[in-house]
């Protein structure tokens, strides 16, 4: 008999012991049973015979490839989490689903050739991404980038390998999935959170034949088992939805690049608003190209209107929630059967109700956060938790009935215009009405085949959908953005607004109208986002990434007493290490003081050597035994 020290996949579990009749080597995948439940471990070494009686694990069909082992380790080391851990976030390897013919051979090679000719430009930015490690390719809106990818995918799988294309999960929409599979036919794959578990094992089982070469998907179809990867391609590079909003707190963008430092893969960025960082890296190692222009030709027309927006309803009464400039604008943008886009960063009808006696917020029962409005159900609902209760007729802190509604949201919005533009179809394109992929590509379907006249949404609009007959674009409370409590609020604001305004114009001159009490200082960068990045990396603090890595340790419990108990435990325990270049910043309540019915607290520690930092973190995680979630790189930082 042997035995096996083996890390158990996806649960919080300590290492544990198994016996096996057989051998078994290192990252070797087992199937080993858990209190009654079968789960996948993986092998770290061997052990000596127990004195206790172990369990019996079983082996498997599935293994890790060598670049999924890689990244697991560094994910490990990086992202400060268990082994375990970090290899649950992959889709092993299924041996038993290869085909006999290995697709990789010599008879798989194919010769394709884009239909679609590159310009100038275009071409110039291909031989750059061609021979340049990491590049970041920042292009403008509508400059060719996609037609440039396909023809990095093209040469991949010429050369026998295969590619990976990774976009924001919203963005994974039906133009982009045609536009491969007009070049690429059926070995395109598409993989994300809301395909159907069937349509996962289908794509597996062509995955592992070799029929899928090339994967368009989410940040998980990072995790999936490619063999001989040779591209990736990380599209809207800027975009939060590649961080990873629990533990490990991985950005699949920085995991390709270490992908690509470490192998002998291209892993190529591209955005239109690349990320200040990512600017700064890029053009510190000399692997930035900037594309410029438009391939179409179109130009923009951008308005800003001074901030008059009426954001309040009081019992029911209601003014124009748009200025009438831009319901003028609108109306003749309908008027000559065009279609236009309003943005809002806020969904539901409104965002809060707040007694007008009192001031106080209707806040949810489990986080400490104003519940939003939903008038179709009558509700307020947190959209954090999701729990949700009738509209109080009174204050349920002073018994009043003077309540108010602040800050209109997208189906509000859509209300008002339906009531004004009556024969106009009018849809909603946010989180509470997009739940599912078909429902997104039927909205844009219907869209882009001239069923709707006016679109209004979140972020979701922003996500590189391209909307054939949109030539004007409307953006509503783009001050919230700007005004928030986070360090990279102009950068995300500008970007948000660039990425707004490529939606409209496309292939003929568009409008943009942009509704702000900042306007001198969006007017100053609307016309030139390098621009923008020049500026907002000489007036960044120094404190800040890209100068400094930060991390945070959050601390979260049910109880607020041992939440700071725990935070204190930590403190004391830092107070022992050698922090060398390590600040302790120090440590305040979360802005979300309680979230999901726990308190949380929040110590932010930076240093500008990502080696002592990471040294600190493991230390604390191996002397504290998970008294607190441990993040490197947040994007929010309290």
């Amino acid at each position: 008999m042997y035995y096996y020290l083996i890390a158990p996949l996806g649960l919080k579990s300590p290492i544990l012991t198994y016996g096996s009749e057989t051998q078994c080597v290192k990252d070797e995948l087992c199937s080993i049973n858990v209190r009654n439940k079968e789960y996948l471990g993986i092998v770290l070494e061997s052990t000596p015979a127990p004195t206790f009686e172990c369990k019996i694990l079983e082996k498997t069909h599935l293994r890790f490839l060598p670049h999924q082992k890689m990244l697991a380790e560094f994910i490990m080391q990086y992202y400060c989490v268990s082994l375990s851990l970090s290899y649950s976030l992959f889709t092993p390897f299924d041996e038993s689903l290869c085909v006999t013919k290995d697709k990789g051979n010599e008879d798989s090679k194919v010769d394709i050739v884009p239909q679609v000719k590159l310009n100038l430009a275009q071409n110039d930015a291909l031989h750059f991404l061609q021979t340049h490690t990491n590049p970041l390719l920042f292009g403008d809106t509508g400059s060719g980038k996609t037609e440039i990818y396909i023809h990095l995918i093209a040469q991949t799988l010429n050369e026998n390998k295969n590619a990976l294309f990774l976009m924001p999960e919203i963005a994974l929409t039906p133009q982009i999935e045609s536009r491969l599979k007009a070049v690429f036919g059926d070995m395109v794959g598409i993989w994300h959170s809301k395909i159907t578990k069937a349509q996962k094992k289908k794509f597996l089982d062509k995955l592992h034949n070799g029929d899928i070469r090339v994967i368009a998907g989410a940040r998980s179809a990072f995790f999936l088992p490619i063999r001989n990867l040779g591209l990736v391609i990380v599209d809207e590079e800027h975009d939060d939805a590649y961080k990873s909003q629990s533990a490990p707190h991985y950005n699949t963008r920085d995991l390709a690049l270490y992908l690509g430092k470490q192998s002998e893969m291209k892993v190529v960025l591209g955005s239109a608003t690349p990320s200040v960082s990512s600017y700064f890296y890029a053009t510190k190692q000399k692997s930035l190209y900037r594309l410029k222009g438009q391939y179409f030709g179109s130009k923009k027309h951008i308005k800003i209107l001074t901030s008059n927006q009426n954001t309040e309803s009081t019992n029911g009464e209601e003014s124009a929630l748009l200025p009438l400039e831009m319901i003028e604008k609108i109306r003749q943008k309908l008027e000559k059967k065009e279609q236009a886009i309003v943005f809002l960063p806020t969904r539901a009808h409104y965002k809060m109700l707040v007694c007008q006696t009192c001031g106080s917020g209707v806040e949810c029962a489990f986080c400490s956060v104003n519940m939003s409005l939903h008038l179709d159900k009558n509700a307020l609902m947190c959209h954090y938790c999701h729990w949700s209760k009738a509209i109080p007729r009174a204050c349920p802190q002073c018994g009043s009935e003077n309540l108010s509604s602040f800050r209109i949201g997208t189906a509000q919005v859509a209300n008002f215009l339906q009531r004004v533009f009556a024969d106009s179809k009018i849809a909603l394109f946010d989180r509470d009405n997009i739940t599912t992929h078909k429902r997104l590509k039927d909205t844009l379907k219907a869209f882009n085949a001239g069923e709707i006249d006016i679109l209004v949404g979140t972020q979701m609009l922003s996500k590189g959908h391209d909307y054939h007959n949109v030539n004007l674009a409307v953006v509503l409370g783009i001050d919230y953005v700007l005004k928030s409590a986070d360090y990279r609020c102009n950068e995300r604001a500008l970007s948000l607004l660039y990425q707004i305004a490529g939606r409209a114009g496309r292939k003929y001159d568009g409008e943009v109208w942009i509704e702000s009490a900042n306007g001198a200082f969006l007017e100053r960068f609307l016309g030139d986002y390098e621009d923008f990045l020049h500026f907002e990396l000489s007036s960044r603090p120094k404190i800040y990434p890209p100068f400094m890595r930060l991390a945070t340790l959050t601390f979260m419990d049910r109880s607020e007493k041992k939440a700071l108990e725990n935070l204190a435990k930590v403190r004391s325990l830092l107070q022992e290490y050698p922090l060398g270049q390590v600040e302790i910043v120090g440590d305040c309540k979360a802005l979300l003081e309680r979230l999901y019915d726990k308190y949380r607290f929040v110590l932010l520690v930076r240093s500008a050597s990502t080696r002592e930092l990471l040294g600190l973190l493991h230390y604390v995680r191996l002397q504290t035994e998970n008294l607190c979630e441990i993040e490197i790189d947040p994007l929010n930082i309290i």
